[in-house]
């Protein structure tokens, strides 16, 4: 068997119209994938800040869609508001659908980059590449790399969230895409279009900055090189380009260093474990080795105790073909150079910046994952021949039980016990992911999942009555809650199990919230004893807490409640449910207050 091309998907691949039909079966099958489970899961809370950003009541204004937040520019609640808007649908799915479609985009814009580098005849004129024929070996590597785009579920998690990051994936390979295109016929609309897409890109995400310095980088060493060959380059072209762009971007800039609040990255960290981290998740995806909120909790070494074996062999199958890349890279004139300072200035900047700003994060850094992807191609397919179908093999392996791990979960959670007294019914300690579940034998407890906002709103709604209140922690949860609050107001399908019904009867429960910091029982009663004091029933939500104690505010809740309820008003206050854990991802918390 003929390991070096596409013998497993076709026989030939030799003319373009052969490679089209490949690349239009895995653009189907990427289609398919990225839509299976699209709505399955839960939002999680930044979904749930997509929607409502996108759903505010006017486009314009200080609560408007355009100026909703300086964290993050707005070009993506755009995007969502005019999809919801023109499809009349704020579903799930229906949220996620834009990354969808720029999920599939990245599919064949995957391939034309591949293309554009391996295929000698594709090469740009300029650049120092190699156009040597080859007999098809860079046409073929392209389509494997499109069809390990189209079946990674890395690709396909940022393909299925209602935020901007597989925008950025398209974008980055859009743009570079172009700069190729310049290079190789030094046109002015390839400028043009660079320019015009650059600056979406920065309106999408802020670190597209990262893309723009990588193509900066390498005319910067093509100019360098130039002048030390005595061949010139004229770097002016593009450089132009850059400041029209950036130019574009300067409105929304002002805009953002008034109001930018800085963002949160989590517990300290040291970059080049995390880094490697990073990397890793590129060629596993989402649903292998899945650190949730517990194992956050149980530590580093329980993890590893527990995943040795499966997090072994994925190191092997991934990071072997990707090291044997870089090595082959020497052997890439002018694909060398480009994909190295597509991948190693945007690292390098991150670390050199760090830790001032700690943003070495597997969502800030997506659009490195086709270049990593393409060195792993290389790596591969260019080993020595006894090594090589062991490589391919390896890479098909990780990206098989990729799948499996990731669209073979179910969302269901079922109770466990001890039961608590609520009342006079009895709760759950917790609600965990189904033992049953198929792929426990690779997840171990631990499934691919976004967090359960559903189900804990559902549970809630199931115990609550009119005028019981929600105290949140912290305040910003309100912005998930509010989605299945507002959307899902209406009446319970009769039998219809108590967790999983989305639905509800009766008004939008009240809420109140706990701020960022910590603050004692008599704080809470001074801030919040008004919406306390005429209560039957409170139910305490955490998520994300921020508090040293992730169950102090259940405490000092407690306390307060006493004082309201009991020492002030007179009356009896049942002993508290804990907090309930809705264990999937970071999971969800519920703890619950009753007085007879």
């Amino acid at each position: 068997m003929d390991t070096s091309g596409l013998g497993w998907f076709h026989p030939s691949v030799r003319s373009l119209t052969s490679q089209l039909r490949v690349l239009l079966n895995l653009v189907l099958a990427g289609t398919l994938l990225r839509l299976i489970g699209l709505g399955t899961h839960a939002l999680w809370l930044d979904e749930g800040a997509c929607w409502s950003w996108a759903t505010r009541e006017s486009w314009w204004g200080q609560d408007g869609t355009i100026f909703a937040e300086a964290n993050h520019p707005p070009g993506w609640w755009v995007v969502t508001r005019l999809w919801i808007e023109t499809f009349g649908s704020d579903s799930e799915a229906a949220l996620r659908a834009p990354a969808a479609v720029f999920g599939i985009l990245t599919i064949p814009l995957a391939w034309m980059l591949a293309r554009r580098l391996l295929d000698p005849g594709q090469r740009p004129s300029r650049g120092g590449f190699d156009h040597t024929p080859d007999d098809g070996r860079g046409a073929r590597q392209a389509l494997w790399l499109a069809g390990f785009v189209a079946l990674s579920t890395y690709f396909a998690e940022y393909s299925q969230e209602a935020r901007m990051y597989a925008a950025l994936i398209a974008e980055g390979l859009g743009l570079s895409l172009l700069y190729l295109r310049w290079l190789d016929k030094r046109d002015k609309l390839s400028l043009v279009g660079y320019a015009l897409l650059a600056a979406a890109a920065l309106y999408t995400q802020y670190f597209a900055l990262w893309i723009i310095m990588g193509h900066a980088g390498h005319a910067l060493w093509l100019w360098h090189r130039g002048r030390k060959d005595g061949v010139a380059f004229d770097l002016r072209p593009f450089a132009l380009a850059c400041i029209a762009a950036g130019l574009l971007f300067v409105p929304w800039f002002i805009f953002m260093v008034r109001n930018y609040e800085g963002i949160s990255t989590g517990q300290p960290f040291e970059p080049f474990s995390r880094l490697a981290y990073v990397l890793w998740r590129v060629g596993v995806g989402p649903g292998l080795v899945v650190v949730d909120r517990g194992r956050l909790t149980e530590g580093v070494g329980a993890v590893i105790g527990e995943e040795a074996l499966i997090g072994a062999i994925t190191v092997v199958l991934w990071f072997t073909p990707l090291i044997l890349g870089f090595i082959r890279l020497r052997r890439h004139p002018g694909v060398a150079s480009f994909v190295l300072c597509n991948l190693a200035l945007p690292i390098g900047v991150l670390l050199l910046i760090f830790p001032k700003f700690a943003l070495i994060h597997e969502r800030y850094v997506v659009f490195l994952a086709p270049w990593l992807f393409l060195v792993a191609v290389i790596g591969a397919f260019e080993a020595k021949r006894v090594l090589r179908p062991f490589l391919i093999g390896g890479l098909v392996l990780l990206t098989g039980a990729g799948l499996f791990a990731y669209h073979g979960v179910s969302a269901h959670l079922v109770a466990e016990l001890p039961a608590q007294a609520l009342g006079d019914v009895d709760v759950p300690s917790a609600y965990v992911p189904d033992p049953n579940d198929p792929a426990t034998v690779l997840h171990h407890g631990h499934p691919f999942g976004k967090e359960p906002w559903r189900q804990a709103r559902t549970f809630i709604r199931a115990h609550a009555e009119p005028g019981d209140l929600v105290v949140m922690h912290p305040p910003y949860l309100h912005l998930v809650w509010d989605y299945y609050e507002t959307r899902m107001l209406a009446q319970a399908t009769p039998g219809e199990d108590a967790l999983e019904s989305e639905h509800a009867v009766g008004p939008a429960l009240e809420t109140v919230a706990l701020p960022r910091e910590t603050i004692d029982a008599a704080e809470i009663e001074k801030r919040l004893g008004g919406s306390l004091a005429d209560r039957t029933r409170v139910f305490l939500i955490l998520a994300h807490e921020e508090t040293d104690d992730p169950d102090h505010y259940f405490r000092a809740l407690h306390r307060a409640l006493i004082t309201i309820w009991v020492a002030d008003g007179g009356g009896r206050i049942d002993p508290p449910v804990k907090p309930i854990l809705f264990d999937t991802s970071w999971g969800v918390r519920v703890a619950i207050f009753n007085r007879r």
